[in-house]
């Protein structure tokens, strides 16, 4: 059985609190393929916590991103994701920047 993922829109729940993080948006527009970000996975499950998650960007079209999980997630509802499994997100997805993915764990594919 396949693991249903969500990744929860960040930039909908900041505007929602009255925030506007233009840092992290010209963060964003800088980003190069190799970089690594911070999403937060959602199971769909309710009642069940979002796991905010390393990826590692592969390509960029526009504001769509495709990436792979630096890390394996921790919470059981994520349980069936692995190193090296795919994302396609946008930029209202990007939690934050996650630094050197040099330093992170990597798997090929």
């Amino acid at each position: 059985m396949r693991t249903r993922v969500e990744i929860e829109n960040i930039e909908d729940l900041r505007r929602r609190q009255g925030i506007e993080d233009v840092e992290l948006q010209e963060a964003i527009r800088g980003l190069k393929v190799g970089a690594c970000v911070k999403v937060t996975l959602l199971t769909g499950t309710p009642g069940a916590a979002g796991e905010t998650l390393s990826v590692r960007i592969t390509s960029i079209c526009g504001d769509t991103f495709r990436g792979k999980l630096a890390k394996k997630p921790t919470s059981a509802g994520l349980a069936g994701l692995g190193v090296g499994f795919v994302l396609t997100f946008t930029s209202s997805h990007i939690h934050s920047l996650a630094g050197d993915c040099r330093r992170l764990p990597t798997r090929k594919r």
